[in-house]
């Protein structure tokens, strides 16, 4: 707790070594010239944010999570949500199950496989895992397509809600056609009783995620991450008159902490925490306001405890 505040960061990441492997076999699935391509983009992520794109962390999945409540501890955070990168990331199944009561999860799924539905039901039923996370631009879908509806009707069916990165990303395979969130109106309407999430204020797409706010109500939003995509608006603003746009628009209900959390070797990311905790103070929010966006929003989403 920060200030008797109960912390629950709500986008956080596991990458390791298995990650790793997974980019690896998945590149290597491709043709010479996209992987020329690619490694010459990765060359210029390394130089430009001087990062590598995952570590090379062979802990097991035991060690991760004990190393993490660790990390988690010295920063004040009281719970953490692990978000799956791939649909085979049976590390994070593990390291949740040894977080215990403090961390949860959301599952992702490729919805083009003919099985989709299926696995994220296990995932939820017989994993432990809380929602569903879905990433159109990587995965070259848009959220209206109705190929996409038994997986809205399962969580629907079990009760979790679906996080959603749309907008602009660092992914190398990425492709921003798949980027606008108004593409999601059509599947708000049609879910009303499953709560949507739109990570990183829309990344890039803030005015968008606001004219959806003005329709439905089971939209929420995630702050998650530096949000260095204001920095790319063809306008000047701040994060702290992003936090107040969006508290006018969506209300502290409907607004969801995270940072965005993702290698051990760089540890949380306390600015992070830090900078968005202090706007909220800073916009006069009351305690009550401001623990529903640090914790208790995404609790409610989830059910706020395990079994």
């Amino acid at each position: 707790m920060i200030d008797g505040i109960e912390i629950v960061d709500a986008h956080m990441h596991i990458m390791t070594a298995a990650t790793n492997r997974w980019i690896r076999q998945r590149l290597g699935e491709k043709d010479p010239g996209y992987r020329r391509a690619y490694q010459l983009w990765s060359d210029g992520f390394r130089k430009r944010y001087d990062s590598e794109l995952g570590e090379e962390n062979e802990d097991p999945p035991e060690k991760l999570a004990r190393d993490w409540a660790r990390e988690l501890d010295r920063h004040g955070v009281d719970r953490a949500v692990f978000v799956a990168l791939y649909p085979e990331e049976d590390e994070l199944t593990q390291v949740i199950e040894a977080g215990g009561q403090r961390f949860y999860a959301f599952a992702t799924v490729d919805p083009r496989e003919a099985d989709a539905a299926q696995l994220l039901r296990r995932r939820i039923v017989e994993q432990g895992y809380v929602g569903l996370k879905l990433y159109p631009t990587t995965m070259a879908f848009l959220p209206s397509d109705r190929a996409v509806y038994p997986l809205y009707e399962e969580c629907r069916s079990l009760g979790v809600p679906v996080l959603f990165h749309l907008g602009i990303t660092l992914q190398y395979e990425a492709d921003l056609r798949y980027a606008n969130p108004i593409e999601l109106h059509p599947v708000l309407k049609d879910f009303p009783e499953v709560p949507f999430i739109i990570a990183h204020f829309g990344a890039g797409y803030f005015r968008e995620v606001l004219f959806l706010a003005y329709h439905v109500n089971n939209l929420h939003v995630d702050t998650c991450g530096k949000n260095v995509w204001i920095d790319y608006l063809p306008y000047r603003t701040t994060l702290s008159e992003v936090f107040e746009r969006t508290l006018q628009v969506f209300g502290p209900e409907r607004i969801i902490f995270g940072t965005d959390s993702r290698m051990l070797s760089r540890g949380y990311r306390r600015a992070v925490l830090r900078q968005q905790l202090g706007i909220l103070r800073s916009l006069e929010l009351g305690r009550e306001e401001i623990s529903l966006i640090m914790g208790a929003n995404i609790l409610r989403l989830i059910g706020g405890s395990k079994t």
